[in-house]
């Protein structure tokens, strides 16, 4: 009796089961994570505007995610630890939603229900967690939406009026609600009318006509969700985004006749990824990689989460007589479920995937696993079904757990990634504020990140806006003074021809990008230092970029201001100031290099050696060796340029550099004499 007195009823120790393993599936390291791609532009404009300005960031396509984001940021503000947490909470939210609605279809089938909700919560498909700030409409929109689901089920079963009402009206809010926030998650709807359907087709007394009838009768008070989303959407709200301009999407289809076949073709596709490929793909690509201690980790976890996950299931489920967990016995389990499930999972991912191929979008892994929420709801099911197929209940207590660890190894390994994106930011404008105390207000950036893909340019203008004008601006739209631009072949090419202006006004953020006033600066390997470059004597590393090599002697290193001190960012954007290890001592001599304070150098690089400090490429000795030219130090020459010419490639660049330099600075007769038959020999 006292084990029975411990135990939670199968209900809520499902919902318990679920929130601790989604919790270790996705918070080991969320302290660890900062801010990742498009958060940069959000927090930026909020430095320099006031929270009611998210309301003309998101005027163009999606105006009710201001609503989310206003009262997060009055709560959180720039620490980007709270968002991590509510976005696992919307998470969390959204399984138990989908764990509800699936109980009251199957009360019965606690087990089943159980699995099929927490797979949907630690989907593996679904990678963008971590990018927590942008990413909180489309955690919150997926809650919302299961929620108006669950509520709509539970409507339909409840018999007494007043309150079928209540929880009728709190779907409709709830589906307005969510739609408010991601136009392309309506293909849930396809999932609630299967729901209803479903329910409706149990009624074995009624024939078919009355079947259909029943469930088109039960249907149309929710049709007011998607159609009054629609109705506003197609003939009040005007898009200006060609994206979620629903209109000009769909017009696609009636002038090419090749575009239904493409559809036709992704819809195959996706349908592939979102069921299978997601359970082993992602693994492959970001848990395999791992270094073996975080692969230990790793795995660490998943075996926590396996052994928690079988135990709860044994401790939170046997009935009295302790005949099966969840209370089933294998009679329980019958055609008729497995049939509803079958048609509710196909239903829901074709719901999911229908809408991201309407606007011509593909899902892909990793990329754009974003596409993937809503058909997750369907691919959990399926994957349900598989278990729900197999005989013995220890089985399918293994393949669960199964799933599980491949889960949170997912997790893992893609939350490290987003860690080392985090700190390899860091790091990257740490040593830019070491090098530039100051950079003028107008001059185009090209930046470079060790293994961090920059594909939008304000995941370099919001950092470094954030760093050298974070003043407040009253004038609308925000003028970016440090504007940027992602190194594409035709930024390239704009930039070697003096391609002139360009003036984009994204999201409320102006721009004006000059390809004939660039700074170029360089991070080839996480180990290595950020290299502003010089046009006139430009340095570059055999490990750099060939795009990068074509534009160096176009930077101009004079936008850099040599006065002021350094600045001093917010702590909860950057982090703490790393360790002044080599990197810092590189960036100080180069910065004294650039002033024409030469004495300096010597001094900052014995201090780096006498405490340990080397540099991983031979290119950042470039520094030293030309100060101990200016001062006539041969014998530190000597020994510098056996350093710098570790290659062919680098003894050509130090031959040419180190001529030129010769024509800029007055030079000893004998270390003329030393570039032009030693390190030119």
């Amino acid at each position: 009796m006292k084990t029975n007195k411990l135990k939670l009823n199968p209900f809520w120790s499902g919902i318990l089961l679920i929130f601790i393993i989604s919790a270790i599936a996705y918070l080991p390291l969320v302290k660890d994570l900062g801010y990742l791609n498009d958060d940069w532009y959000l927090m930026y404009d909020m430095q320099v505007k006031d929270v009611n300005f998210f309301h003309e960031i998101f005027a163009i396509d999606r105006p009710g995610r201001a609503l989310a984001m206003i009262p997060l940021f009055s709560l959180f503000g720039f620490n980007p630890l709270p968002y991590h947490l509510t976005a696992f909470l919307f998470r969390f939210l959204g399984g138990v939603s989908l764990f509800w609605a699936l109980r009251l279809l199957w009360p019965e089938k606690k087990f089943s229900t159980l699995a099929a909700a927490l797979l949907f919560t630690i989907y593996p498909g679904f990678l963008s967690q971590p990018n927590a700030i942008d990413y909180q409409s489309h955690i919150l929109g997926l809650f919302l939406a299961l929620l108006s689901v669950a509520l709509t089920v539970k409507s339909v079963l409840t018999l007494k009026r007043t309150s079928r009402m209540l929880f009728m009206a709190g779907s409709t809010l709830a589906g307005w609600a969510y739609l408010s926030q991601m136009e392309y998650f309506i293909g849930i709807e396809v999932f609630r009318f299967a729901c209803i359907f479903v329910l409706m087709w149990r009624e074995q007394i009624d024939s078919f006509r009355q079947k259909i009838t029943k469930s088109m009768l039960a249907s149309l008070p929710y049709l007011l969700i998607a159609f009054g989303f629609m109705f506003w959407r197609v003939f009040f709200f005007e898009s200006t985004r060609r994206a979620t301009d629903i209109g000009l999407q769909i017009s696609q289809l009636f002038s090419s006749p090749l575009t239904a076949l493409w559809w036709l073709n992704y819809l195959i596709q996706d349908f592939f990824t979102v069921t299978v490929v997601a359970w082993g793909l992602p693994i492959y690509l970001l848990a395999f990689p791992l270094r073996l201690k975080d692969m230990m980790s790793a795995l660490g976890w998943a075996a926590l989460a396996a052994a928690l996950l079988s135990f709860g299931i044994r401790w939170g489920g046997e009935n009295e007589s302790g005949t099966a967990p969840f209370g089933e016995t294998e009679s329980t389990v019958g055609g008729a479920m497995r049939r509803e499930a079958l048609w509710l999972g196909l239903a829901s991912i074709l719901g999911g995937l229908l809408p991201v191929i309407f606007v011509n979008r593909h899902v892909t892994l990793p990329d754009y696993s974003r596409y993937t929420l809503v058909a997750s709801v369907g691919a959990a099911l399926l994957l349900m079904l598989v278990i729900e197929y197999i005989s013995s209940r220890v089985v399918q207590i293994s393949l669960l757990s199964i799933f599980t660890a491949i889960a949170v190894m997912t997790h893992f390994g893609n939350t490290i990634k987003y860690v080392n994106e985090t700190t390899a930011t860091r790091n990257f404008w740490w040593q830019v504020m070491w090098r530039a105390p100051m950079i003028e207000e107008g001059v185009t950036l090209i930046a470079f990140y060790p293994g961090s893909p920059l594909s939008e340019d304000y995941f370099i203008w919001g950092p470094a806006n954030f760093i050298y004008y974070p003043e407040k601006q009253a004038n609308n739209p925000v003028k970016i003074k440090l504007p940027a631009s992602v190194l594409t072949n035709d930024a390239v090419l704009n930039i070697i021809t003096n391609g002139g202006m360009e003036t984009p006004l994204r999201r409320g953020n102006y721009l004006e990008r000059d390809f004939g006033n660039v700074l170029v600066m360089i991070q080839s390997s996480p180990n290595g230092c950020v290299r502003l470059i010089d046009g006139s004597l430009p340095e570059v590393s055999p490990y750099d970029d060939d795009r990068l090599k074509l534009i160096a002697s176009y930077s101009n290193l004079e936008s850099v201001a040599l006065e002021g001190s350094p600045q001093t960012p917010p702590e909860l954007v950057f982090g703490k100031e790393p360790d002044h290890g080599w990197c810092y001592f590189y960036q100080k001599a180069d910065l004294a290099r650039q002033r024409g304070e030469w004495g300096l150098i010597p001094g900052l690089i014995q201090e780096a050696l006498d405490k340990g400090y080397y540099p991983e490429d031979s290119l950042e000795w470039m520094p030293f060796l030309q100060a101990n030219a200016v001062i006539g130090d041969l014998e530190k020459m000597r020994s510098t340029t056996k350093l710098v010419g570790t290659d062919k490639f680098m003894r050509l660049q130090a031959c040419e550099i180190m001529m030129e330099f010769m024509n800029q600075e007055t030079l000893d007769d004998a270390v003329n004499e030393f570039i032009e038959k030693k390190i030119c020999e």
